[in-house]
């Protein structure tokens, strides 16, 4: 029962209205005092919320003394509450997308993100946005997978690299024309990230840091994804000085990788992407 109070809520009811709804629901119909009693809504209370939900066509209202309320169908109830979130929702992109165009952005250069939806949403806006190269050094392969379909349409129209740290082999003609490279134990370390590399990432010495994603688009915009105390964090750096060193450390990983060729009977398959247990072999 909580838990359906709590979608109610996510969908725009008060948590009073909630309980009302869903009270009225197993009720059939209700006085305000048999409503308030079972959904724990205060008395004074309870009268203007089901006014609330008569007004948002959630209940009936019955022509008796004392008023009785009746819930409408659930699907109709559903339905109508949708309807209303779109409505707001298409208001709401109107007016901050006018109210963005209206305002003075300052060019900040380094950007940090957080949160599983922000952080694909920006590697997904930043490979279908490229204008002539990607180049992904992936410490764990859980990205490449991921990704895989739009790195192949991709290197269709651009220079796609990639550099897995784990079987690099199971992605070779894997991703249509994308270059795969393998990292050669004799790649320069960078001194600020020793450390050792596993299955999900690049952990660094001191056991706070997990890299697990550097990319590099149109040698400008550098995205390095990492775990730092088990809570991931995207930083995004355009047009500074750390965004020259970066595109050094990519040449560099690159210069010292090898291309990877794909075998007899490797060739690309229909959905583009390597099968997950390709990436453990090897």
């Amino acid at each position: 029962m909580t838990e359906l109070i709590d979608h109610l809520m996510r969908l725009g009811l008060s948590e009073y209205e909630a309980r009302a709804y869903v009270a009225t629901v197993i009720l059939g119909e209700g006085t305000v005092k048999e409503i308030s009693v079972e959904s724990g809504v205060p008395r004074s209370r309870a009268y203007d919320v089901m006014e609330r939900l008569a007004e948002r066509g959630f209940v009936q209202v019955g022509n008796s003394n004392p008023i009785c309320y009746r819930a409408n169908e659930p699907l109709v109830a559903s339905n109508h509450l949708m309807e209303e979130i779109r409505r707001a929702n298409d208001e709401i992109v109107r007016e901050l997308s006018e109210l963005g165009r209206r305002a003075e952005k300052a060019q900040n250069p380094i950007w940090t993100l957080m949160g599983e939806w922000a952080i694909d949403h920006k590697i997904t806006e930043l490979l279908s946005s490229a204008k002539s190269s990607i180049v992904l050094i992936c410490f764990s392969n859980s990205h490449l997978l991921r990704y895989a379909k739009l790195l192949k349409e991709r290197s269709m129209d651009i220079e796609v690299t990639v550099a897995p740290s784990h079987a690099p082999e199971s992605f070779a003609g894997q991703l249509g024309r994308t270059k795969v490279m393998r990292l050669k134990e004799s790649t320069p370390h960078i001194p600020e990230m020793d450390g050792e590399l596993h299955e999900s990432g690049f952990h660094t010495r001191d056991g706070r840091y997990c890299v697990e994603l550097i990319m590099l688009i149109d040698k400008e915009t550098t995205f390095v994804l990492s775990k730092e105390n088990d809570v991931r964090r995207a930083i995004v750096i355009n047009g500074t000085i750390m965004s020259l060193f970066a595109l050094e450390t990519v040449n560099v990983v690159i210069k010292n990788s090898e291309e990877v060729r794909a075998g007899p009977g490797r060739g690309d398959r229909q959905d583009g992407f390597p099968v997950k247990g390709d990436a453990k072999k090897g």
